[in-house]
């Protein structure tokens, strides 16, 4: 690249309103003492703090109510349930009693969080990896042991947990994984709670910011990063690669129509995989990002999508171009909006306002194959945003999915 492209380049990103946003986005609010003790990644440490806001016997004046709301959303998700344990029966359950502990021996390993009530019969394992992966065996292993220290008749209510920054699949299929945006929310909960102390509010604030710096960022930063990336990547890789930080063999070569597209069963109003497929749509909205996200997918586009926790899902080309939710039509002349208001759809949190830039849009997918999540792709997200474009560097992974789903 020239010295004169170079300069250019720069300035158009620099001097972007999507970078202005996410220098925005990246800036601490106040001193955060995560970050100035640099502990923000020290998994022991993150542990150790998740513990104590689990725990309801802990000194906070929220009881069990995080507690509550971690495990509510990790049955929700409806991966890794040994047992039929719904979310309602957590959240009327008495665990004010319940014990925690960190750091627990099961048999030869330690779990890192073991949360235990023996008045209810429940039991809660989370496994924590904030930079590290599974070991070998290691949530397989924890599995059984607990069969062996805790009688199945005297905990029949169980839930594993696998809590990891992107919702990473654990090597049990009785774990659920769990992403740290479930923390994250978590903590905006608690933190609307007027009841709750200044310093409890301080406390929650510093870690949730150091969460979302160092741990993992929320899904409208990490869109905002890779719309920049789609847009200004070959600034990016040239700065990159000059900078003797070279990431070896990766080649940026888009063939001008695959997409990584996640499906979004995520957060407070969640998608539903169930109405893309047996409805042929993807969907995305909430600002003018997203907008612009779904009015960049074009007829003979092909989609590979995911639902995060269970894997991908299907493999389909785009038929239809973008229209607002209010107005999407089907291939079969039936209007989302009717579907919607007529009960048929099982998402009920779809915006169908008049604002083109808040509202849901809807892209038509003709699906060569469509699964069921229990059926899914077990392997990871290309990357844990919305949408990307998969490069070539990716066509491995590619072809594990198409031949995982019989593509």
């Amino acid at each position: 690249m020239e010295y004169e492209e170079l300069l250019k380049a720069s300035e158009a990103l620099l001097f972007s309103p999507e970078f202005e946003e996410l220098e925005t986005r990246l800036a601490f609010p106040e001193p955060n003492i995560w970050q100035i003790l640099g502990i923000s990644r020290k998994e022991t440490l993150v542990t150790r703090f998740l513990a104590w806001l689990l725990n309801p016997q802990g000194q906070h004046s929220f009881g069990a109510r995080f507690l509550k709301e971690f495990v509510v959303k990790a049955l929700q998700t409806g991966r890794g349930r040994r047992v039929d344990l719904s979310p309602v029966e957590i959240a009327v359950m008495d665990l004010s009693v319940a014990e925690v502990y960190v750091e627990r021996w099961l048999g030869r390993r330690r779990c890192d969080i073991l949360v235990q009530s023996e008045q209810n019969g429940f039991l809660c394992l989370v496994e924590n990896k904030v930079g590290a992966r599974e070991s070998e065996g290691q949530t397989r292993y924890y599995y059984e042991r607990s069969f062996v220290e805790f009688a199945e008749e005297a905990y029949p209510k169980r839930v594993y947990v696998y809590l990891s920054p992107n919702g990473t699949l654990p090597e049990s299929e009785h774990f659920i994984p769990v992403s740290y945006q479930a923390v994250l929310d978590g903590l905006n909960e608690l933190q609307s709670d007027q009841q709750i102390t200044e310093v409890e509010r301080f406390l929650l604030r510093q870690f949730q910011e150091s969460l979302r710096r160092s741990v993992v960022m929320d899904r409208k930063t990490l869109d905002l990063a890779q719309a920049i990336y789609d847009k200004y990547g070959p600034l990016i890789k040239f700065v990159y690669e000059n900078a003797e930080k070279t990431e070896a063999g990766v080649d940026t070569v888009w063939d001008g129509k695959s997409w990584f597209f996640n499906v979004g069963e995520v957060g407070e109003t969640p998608y539903s995989w169930d109405d893309c497929r047996q409805y042929s749509f993807i969907c995305a909205g909430g600002g003018k990002r997203y907008r612009q996200l779904m009015q960049d997918f074009k007829e003979g586009d092909i989609i590979y999508a995911y639902v995060s926790g269970s894997g991908y899902v299907g493999i389909g080309t785009v038929t239809k171009t973008a229209a607002p939710f209010r107005e999407a039509t089907l291939k079969d002349g039936r209007k989302l909006l009717d579907l919607l208001r007529a009960g048929e759809l099982t998402g009920r949190h779809y915006n169908y306002s008049d604002d083109d830039d808040t509202c849901d849009w809807i892209v038509l997918v003709e699906w060569e194959k469509a699964v069921e999540k229990s059926q899914a792709v077990r392997l990871e997200p290309i990357v844990p945003a919305t949408a990307s474009r998969i490069y070539e560097h990716r066509k491995a992974l590619i072809e594990q999915v198409r031949q995982g789903l019989g593509v």
